[in-house]
């Protein structure tokens, strides 16, 4: 029992404490900012919480197996590195095989930019950086990849939204993108408890 409520509670703290908008800048590339449909930010945050999921078990074994060692920064990010690429090559062998062509051509579409994002590894640096067990790590994987994925379907719908307001011409766009985010990064901020600045 107090291993489900420790999955747990780490899942929650990074779905709920960790700012996702603009903390970790959702792996910020032309992928994640300009998804054109709610069934694909589900696809890719999907795919990024299933690489996350299944990663952090490898990424729970290299923090164990390092523990101690002097060289424990050098070595880390490369053993990082050979667990989410040996998850990425063994899940499209397996994908390939388990889902029919159409299906698997829009999963191997977003499966390198889910694998390969920022978000997946600061989940990770943060769950080293907070001597989490496997237990904790597993569940801090999920909530970060449920996590993004709402932020994904924020931006989607927040960029659905803006485009219909009256938007000045000079904010029209990105801009006015990135101050919708950064005011609710900065709700969230307050939400978790944060005073901010005066």
């Amino acid at each position: 029992m107090e291993l489900i409520a420790t999955f747990f509670g780490a899942a929650l703290t990074a779905l709920a404490l960790e700012n996702a908008v603009i903390a970790r800048a959702l792996g910020l590339g032309r992928e994640s900012m300009f998804i054109r449909s709610p069934g694909r930010c589900v696809l890719f945050g999907g795919m990024l919480t299933y690489m996350a999921l299944l990663s952090s078990c490898l990424v729970a074994l290299v923090n164990f197996l390092l523990a101690g060692s002097p060289h424990i920064l050098i070595i880390r990010p490369l053993g990082y590195l050979a667990g989410v690429i040996i998850i990425y090559l063994m899940s499209g062998k397996i994908f390939r095989h388990t889902f029919s062509e159409p299906v698997f051509a829009k999963i191997k579409e977003v499966m390198p930019t889910a694998t390969l994002n920022s978000a997946l590894f600061g989940a990770f640096y943060i769950s080293a950086s907070q001597n989490f067990g496997t237990v904790q790590t597993l569940g801090y994987a999920l909530g970060a990849g449920v996590g993004y994925t709402l932020a994904l379907l924020i931006i989607y719908y927040a960029r659905k939204r803006l485009a219909i307001s009256p938007v000045p011409r000079s904010f029209k766009g990105m801009p006015i993108l990135l101050i919708y985010l950064g005011l609710i990064s900065l709700a969230l901020y307050g939400l978790i408890g944060h005073a901010l600045p005066t």
